[in-house]
């Protein structure tokens, strides 16, 4: 599927809608978050599918939209990128991200979304402590050289270790 403006626009909106009033940070519109996203897959030279899984990400983890309705509307390809990066049911963090580590690995677009997504979350600076400490265990179930990921990835090691970097 080729992807255009008039898909952007509209799972923008779609995960607005499914967002509703959720808060990121507990001060921000849930908005600003996809908007980083997105700017961090932009950032790194990526579009088409790849945009529009970032607006979606966390669409069917928060229980607004179903798999089915986004392969419907955005073709299977967001689908399994969006399902791979919602996380498993568990009992806590460490069996949700256990289960779910796996899934994202098996799609490597959903790493490259993954990636974006925990970019722009240790770059806004919220629960950057969780994300540091989580951080071997993510990069060892995820970690891919290819010439998309390989950028993405110094990138994050250095916000991770805390070494200056311009986003």
């Amino acid at each position: 599927m080729i992807y255009t403006e008039k898909h952007y626009r509209e799972s923008r909106l779609a995960a607005i809608r499914a967002h509703g009033n959720q808060a990121y940070d507990d001060i921000f519109p849930y908005e600003k978050h996809l908007e980083d996203v997105i700017a961090v897959l932009k950032r790194f030279g990526l579009d088409g599918k790849y945009i529009v899984a970032g607006w979606l990400h966390d669409a069917i983890e928060d229980g607004a939209l179903s798999y089915n309705k986004i392969k419907q509307h955005f073709g299977i390809e967001v689908a399994e990128i969006v399902y791979c990066v919602t996380d498993e049911l568990g009992r806590n963090r460490d069996e949700r991200k256990s289960k779910t580590l796996p899934k994202i690995a098996s799609n490597p677009d959903a790493v490259i979304v993954k990636l974006a997504d925990r970019i722009a979350n240790l770059e806004h600076g919220g629960l950057s402590t969780m994300y540091k400490k989580e951080y071997k265990a993510f990069r060892d179930a995820l970690f891919t050289n290819d010439r998309v990921a390989a950028p993405m990835w110094e990138h994050l090691d250095k916000l991770v270790h805390g070494e200056q970097v311009v986003a």
